[in-house]
């Protein structure tokens, strides 16, 4: 598949929306661009791409239509309606859905794809914005294998590994909000860690050893241990919205998880502490405003 033959709509530029879509316009394709704010399409359009005015609008002339939203409520919004998307997709086309959200919504996506004749490709996304800037994102992509290979040259276009996990859509949800359990869970034992060694003057050489062990982590590391959650790359209320997912997806397999309880409750005192918009790492200041550490 040659990207410059294709048309690709992207829908919802947000923090990740807006770095996918820039990879997708510099693979040579012909971009169409959908945002519920319109401002944030002219960069795009002043790069040679064309704004639609509804979801419909930017579907009816894609061949794939990438989608980069909040929940499980914006994704249905936007498919569904004489404005959504489904109202415009051609029969064949397909719908590369890259939010974080519910199985169950994953599920129903492909559900309503299938009732109107397009595709949809349950594929979320890992890493921070700049890393989808960069086109190192990692996809976790589920769905008919046909039409994920159709789709893999576009996927490739903003991501630097592919995992594919089969042909149900909620897998990659579930793997999905597996690994964010795990992120997150590593966040509250930093947040900890650096509240006790912080109070023991020993700071320094803690952050120090954690970048050494965790390279990956190196910018939560540097934010948690020097209290810094503005210009955040996931608000605190975007990460509160999937823990919530994590416990509701693990509950209808009867899965306790503790830890994302625990974590659920900082993420709420944390907002009380007016840290809704900071980075989500900002629930881990909890641990220091309980150790007695003054607020910041």
């Amino acid at each position: 598949m040659n990207l410059k033959d294709l048309t690709i709509a992207c829908v919802g530029l947000g923090r990740m929306g807006a770095g996918i879509a820039q990879n997708i316009q510099s693979s040579g394709c012909r971009l169409v661009v959908y945002n519920r704010t319109p401002e944030k399409t002219q960069p795009f359009v002043a790069a040679g791409a064309k704004a639609a005015r509804t979801a419909r609008e930017a579907s009816s002339s894609a061949d794939i239509v990438i989608t980069s939203l909040m929940d499980d409520q914006s994704v249905l919004d936007t498919l569904s309606g004489v404005d959504g998307m489904l109202a415009g997709m051609r029969r064949g086309a397909v719908h590369i859905g890259t939010s974080t959200i519910s199985p169950g919504c994953s599920v129903r996506c492909a559900e309503l794809h299938s009732e109107n004749g397009s595709h949809y490709l349950a594929a979320p996304v890992a890493g921070r914005p700049d890393a989808a800037a960069a086109g190192k994102l990692f996809t976790f992509v589920a769905g008919e294998p046909e039409v994920i290979e159709r789709a893999r040259p576009v996927i490739e276009a903003y991501t630097q590994n592919i995992i594919v996990l089969g042909p149900e859509p909620a897998a990659a949800a579930s793997i999905k909000l597996a690994i964010n359990f795990f992120a997150a869970s590593l966040l509250e034992a930093m947040g900890q860690a650096f509240a006790f060694a912080e109070k023991r003057g020993v700071l320094v050489p803690m952050t120090d050893l954690l970048k050494g062990f965790l390279p990956m982590m190196g910018e939560y590391i540097d934010r948690i241990a020097n209290r810094r959650y503005t210009q955040p790359g996931f608000t605190l209320d975007a990460g509160l919205k999937d823990v919530g997912l994590m416990l509701s997806a693990a509950g209808e397999v009867h899965v306790p998880l503790p830890l994302a309880s625990m974590i659920r409750d900082k993420c709420l005192a944390a907002q009380a502490h007016g840290l809704s918009q900071q980075d989500w790492c900002a629930f881990t200041e909890i641990a220091r405003l309980e150790a007695g550490q003054p607020a910041r």
